[in-house]
């Protein structure tokens, strides 16, 4: 287990490390690093334990207010938790891997940035994370090559599934929401943010997965900026607990807070990089409900599929690729029988970053986001796959009901890019600071691109191999 220490401890003492943040992106970074170290973890919030999360029946004490200008026509919400584990408390645990074309969109499609690695690259260290997490899934090497299968089968599929499953392009949801290993299997009460029965993966349940010796975590305390970011190599960092700041000296430096958080800190600590804080962005979404033949659902899990026609062959030059998710979860109708006659999924499209949208410092230091909008390309491919979802059904299609697009997917990403040089991106593609030879930023704040896939699974992938590369 991580050992609790109080601000004076932390204070007193020199770290081999100080890594920011308590969720994915820090606990896989902390797992691959040299078992040497001395490791001081920095959690903005509280340790609330699963049952004390059960008993208020949310996680909105931990909600973060992220202040935003939004330009756009749309409404828009930008999600962060601050507890121990941080969003990995309230996740559905969707964990599709990134297909090969999403690291080179440039190279294949000539719009967006590529990547500084592919999916070779990180291809072993997507099996080390599932691993970890104990994926339940059916891999599909059509969608990308895999070096080991997932560790545990997928859920069984819907009844409507049954039938579509005869396309190819139909695949079991690969999840972190157990199917065997050592927590509880899934019950399918789709309250996924809660899981009343622990079955997904989550920081919480699996600190004996992180365990390590000389590692310690300090709970309460905010990262305001890090030491000597002018220099070549910086110093540690400062901390505010309540109304006092500390510094706090180290000999290397990791960022895993958010997007929207690593940036704040790097901005406050005067970093000039032009790129650090731009290309905020997620995926835009919306919701259709539509007719199928009955009966439905009684899969497995909350949500039992996904469709990759409109991702794995998609012209991204023209659109942006969709992911569409299969949703076991009913939607009232009054309607005789139309419970069990309606499909419900999800549309899922990647984003062009731009840089427009960024996160900004006001006059008084306080971080905010200014957000002018999705790219039209993003828009124009959740059209387009609205327009031919008669392409991924059997039957006749007639669309029940169709949301607005999304306020959020509450997968804050970019601000941080990697790539090559310092010129276009913030971190190398070791997710090192570039500029800085002691630093590294790390979760979805590197990526350089969209996907329409979850990016939990990749950015955990990247921690790993960052934190190997650590000497």
């Amino acid at each position: 287990m991580l050992k609790l220490i109080e601000i004076a401890g932390a204070a007193s003492r020199s770290w081999d490390m100080i890594i920011v943040g308590s969720s994915f992106a820090s606990m896989f970074f902390l797992k691959a690093l040299p078992s040497n170290l001395r490791v001081l973890v920095v959690e903005k919030g509280p340790l609330v334990s699963h049952a004390d999360t059960l008993n208020v029946r949310s996680h909105a004490n931990a909600l973060e207010t992220i202040a935003m200008d939004n330009l756009s026509a749309h409404k828009k919400l930008w999600v962060a938790h601050s507890k121990f584990g941080g969003n990995s408390n309230c996740w559905w645990a969707q964990t599709p891997r990134f297909l090969p074309d999403d690291f080179m969109l440039w190279s294949r499609f000539g719009i967006g940035k590529d990547w500084p690695i592919t999916y070779d690259t990180l291809e072993p260290y997507y099996s080390e994370a599932e691993a970890i997490m104990e994926i339940a899934g059916d891999g599909r090497e059509f969608l990308h090559p895999m070096s080991r299968p997932y560790p545990y089968p997928s859920h069984s599929p819907t009844r409507h599934e049954f039938r579509l499953r005869a396309d190819s392009y139909w695949v079991p949801n690969a999840t972190a929401r157990s199917n065997g290993g050592r927590r509880a299997i899934c019950c399918g009460n789709n309250v996924c943010g809660l899981c009343p029965i622990d079955a997904k993966f989550s920081i919480l349940n699996s600190l004996e997965l992180f365990n390590r010796d000389n590692t310690f975590l300090l709970l309460d305390s905010e990262v305001t900026r890090v030491l000597d970011l002018s220099r070549a190599s910086v110093g540690g960092v400062e901390i505010r607990q309540r109304t006092n700041s500390y510094k706090v000296k180290a000999d290397r430096v990791a960022l895993a807070a958010n997007a929207f958080f690593n940036a704040s800190i790097l901005l406050r600590s005067g970093d000039e990089n032009p790129s650090t804080g731009r290309y905020i962005h997620e995926q835009a979404s919306k919701n259709i409900s539509l007719t199928a033949p009955g009966p439905g659902y009684y899969g497995g899990t909350s949500i039992t599929g996904h469709n990759y026609k409109f991702y794995k062959d998609a012209d991204r030059g023209a659109r942006a690729a969709v992911l569409i998710e299969n949703f076991n979860i009913p939607a009232i109708q009054l309607v005789p029988g139309a419970v069990t006659n309606t499909m419900n999924i999800k549309l899922i499209a990647e984003d062009i970053p731009q840089a427009r949208n960024q996160v900004v410092l006001d006059d008084g230091g306080v971080p905010k986001v200014i957000w002018h909008g999705h790219h039209d390309y993003a828009y124009n491919g959740i059209d387009y796959a609205a327009a031919n979802l008669s392409e991924i059904f059997p039957w006749p299609v007639s669309v029940v009901n169709a949301s607005p697009i999304n306020v959020t997917e509450a997968h804050i990403q970019g601000t941080c890019r990697m790539g090559h040089s310092g010129d276009e991106s913030v971190v190398d593609a070791d997710l090192r600071k570039h500029g800085n030879d002691n630093l590294w930023v790390l979760g979805a704040s590197a990526f350089p691109s969209s996907s329409p896939a979850n990016p939990t699974l990749t950015l955990s992938a990247l921690s790993l191999r960052a934190g190997s590369k650590v000497k």
